[in-house]
């Protein structure tokens, strides 16, 4: 019977350490999801709510072994359920994807309505402080102009860590990762930051809808778009338009259309977005755009 018990144990040696010697041989498999099947009612629906219809729900019908990745008017997400608070009547459009064993799978765009302005929606400070407030607008500059002039900040773009928001700014709340700092050049000694320039203006309104419309003086060109804002995430959502910017961070950013708002008071903003690590060859950071607003650079005087 010692014998017996002696042979099992070392054949449990035996198993536990050859096993565990084994190679681990994982793979991530083929794609097991379509492009077809994630098509609005199967994979995911879209509901207004029954009371407020300016509400709008988004909801994966995926199983929970699926990531969900939602493109919508406010930005990107990976939550099951979103939640989207849309002010303005108007078309808007949704893209539903899911992360699967063998990559990203996108369903085709798909678009639902708002039929009335909700008021209830624009009436966070914020909007007032970017655009004047419901029928008014609102124009602000870069803090840099032709003479090399800067009013407000050290210089017209500031850089700051990828976990850096409007939160840990201010002191109410923690950075969103571990990547924290900043770094605030003054133009004067880092010419190479953009030159010195009439860099135009950029326009925000709130007649009818959130219309924004940039003058790149710099770049020659106008654009006429829109834009949504998330009071809650600090964010901007840009369509059909770019803020104002200098042509060395033209080449190092992918992602104009979803902005940060870093601060925000009645004379002054900070626009956040990222620089590209494929483009720049440097890590991500935000690069945060100063601005000032047409009432602040009229009034303003020098020091003397």
């Amino acid at each position: 019977m010692k014998k017996i018990i002696t042979y099992c144990i070392y054949l449990l040696t035996y198993v536990v350490i050859f096993g565990s010697c084994a190679p681990e041989n994982y793979t991530l498999g083929d794609v097991d999801v379509t492009s077809a099947e994630l098509a609005e009612g199967a994979a995911y629906k879209i509901e207004h709510d029954a009371s407020n219809p300016n509400i709008v729900y988004l909801t994966s019908l995926m199983g929970t072994q699926y990531t969900p990745l939602w493109e919508h008017p406010q930005g990107h997400s990976q939550a099951s359920k979103v939640t989207l608070k849309i002010p303005f009547a108007g078309e808007y459009m949704v893209k539903f994807g899911v992360e699967t064993r063998g990559g990203i799978v996108y369903g085709d765009p798909v678009t639902f309505k708002v039929d009335q302005l909700y008021p209830g929606f624009i009436s966070d400070e914020m909007w007032t402080l970017l655009t004047g407030g419901p029928d008014q607008e609102k124009t602000w500059y870069l803090d840099l102009d032709a003479a090399g002039l800067s009013r407000y900040y050290l210089g017209p773009v500031y850089y700051y860590g990828t976990g850096d928001w409007y939160g840990n700014l201010n002191g109410s709340a923690e950075p969103l990762n571990s990547d924290s700092w900043n770094w605030q050049p003054d133009w004067k000694g880092n010419t190479w930051l953009m030159d010195a320039g009439d860099y135009g203006q950029m326009t925000f309104d709130l007649k009818g809808s959130a219309n924004v419309n940039v003058n790149h003086k710099m770049f020659g060109k106008v654009q006429k778009g829109s834009f949504t804002m998330d009071t809650e995430n600090k964010s901007l959502k840009f369509s059909n338009a770019t803020i104002l910017h200098g042509a060395p961070q033209e080449k190092i950013v992918a992602d104009w259309n979803n902005v940060r708002i870093m601060s925000l008071t009645k004379n002054t903003m900070q626009l956040a977005v990222f620089r590209d690590k494929a483009l720049s060859g440097e890590d991500p950071c935000l690069l945060v755009f100063n601005y000032i607003s047409k009432e602040y650079k009229d009034d303003w005087e020098a020091t003397p």
